[in-house]
């Protein structure tokens, strides 16, 4: 594949992933609605709302309907959004820093004041994002959360366990399957139902892997951009699962570039030796890696790569053993026990 045909290649690979993102993103998005009244309470309808994310240039647009209530689905998750309203007769109104997390319901009402349009009022949004819409249990665990808990193995499978009711299974293969951060598949058992009714989707797809009912994929941490776990009365956009449903999100590009290093280090030096062990037994554990996104057609298209690589060398505990001796290795000790080789 030379010149003209590597150019095809990958328009031919950039167009698919343009059309086929939307769909992928179809169980990692959020929604916003409200409502937008004037100062006595009374509800405005015809008003222009916006919707804008600084860091992408995403924008959308819609107006209140006659109850005064707008509605933005399908909000992609994400940071910096921005929402706006416009009136005829009263001042601009703005809320600043706007978080949508995934399959969440951002409520955002806006109470117009009288003047000109000229004037705008700017809101910072609430901190505490409360979810008063939705009646999914669950939790949110951002990347902030994630990378700074210390987590042995770097895997966010460890941190399912902060949800109540969650627990690992007790079954023979719960030794090799159990949470870990160690590259384990995440077998965990969900207010009492079975392992094989959890679900794992990465980015809207699934993931699960057929064997023992875990995760196939395990993104590196810092790829991360938030996970939510469900475990009881979710919606029916999930069905088939009476366990719990592990919703990942990756990090995306914006519109500057942006990046992280890590190296954590493991070793022995400040260990003990084992009780039974004559010496200290080795461990050298290095885990590295980075990540790096940016914007490949700005407000367009963006990119986003993490790499993490993981070398280890540990020692092996084992008893005293009563071994042969060299003698007793060579022909001497078979003659010596009048052994004959059969056929000889």
């Amino acid at each position: 594949m030379r010149g003209l045909g590597w150019v095809r290649f990958f328009g031919y690979v950039l167009g698919v992933s343009t059309f086929i993102s939307p769909l992928l993103q179809a169980d990692v998005t959020g929604s916003i609605f409200g409502t937008v009244t004037d100062p006595s309470g009374a509800l405005i309808s015809a008003a222009h709302v916006t919707l804008s994310n600084l860091d992408t240039g995403l924008s959308r647009n819609t107006s209140t309907d006659s109850t005064g209530s707008y509605q933005f689905l399908a909000v992609p998750a994400g940071e910096n959004y921005v929402v706006g309203v416009e009136a005829k007769g009263f001042q601009k109104a703005n809320q600043f820093g706007v978080k949508i997390l995934v399959s969440q319901n951002y409520r955002a009402d806006f109470h117009l004041v009288l003047g000109v349009v000229g004037e705008t009022v700017s809101i910072q949004a609430r901190e505490a994002q409360v979810e008063t819409t939705n009646t999914q249990l669950g939790d949110v665990i951002e990347s902030q959360k994630m990378t700074g808990l210390p987590l042995n193995g770097r895997s966010y499978i460890d941190l399912l366990g902060l949800q109540a009711g969650v627990v690992p299974i007790t079954s023979t293969s719960a030794l090799r399957n159990s949470l870990s951060g160690l590259g384990s598949a995440g077998n965990f058992s969900v207010n009492g139902q079975r392992e094989t009714g959890n679900s794992f989707l990465l980015n809207g797809a699934d993931v699960e892997e057929g064997r023992n009912n875990g995760t196939s994929v395990i993104p590196a941490l810092d790829s991360i951009q938030e996970f939510r776990l469900l475990t009881s009365t979710f919606d029916a956009e999930y069905g088939r699962f009476s366990g719990a449903i592990v919703n990942v999100l990756t990090k995306s590009g914006t519109n500057e570039f942006h990046g992280s290093a890590f190296e954590f280090l493991r070793n022995s030096d400040l260990d003990s030796r084992n009780f039974f062990d004559q010496t200290r037994g080795t461990l050298k554990r290095n885990q590295f890696g980075g990540t790096l996104g940016g914007p490949i057609l700005k407000n367009r298209v963006f990119f986003f790569t993490d790499y993490q690589g993981t070398r280890q060398s540990q020692g092996v505990t084992s008893p005293l053993l009563l071994v042969p001796s060299l003698s007793e290795r060579g022909w001497r000790f078979f003659r010596r026990c009048n052994y004959r080789v059969p056929g000889a």
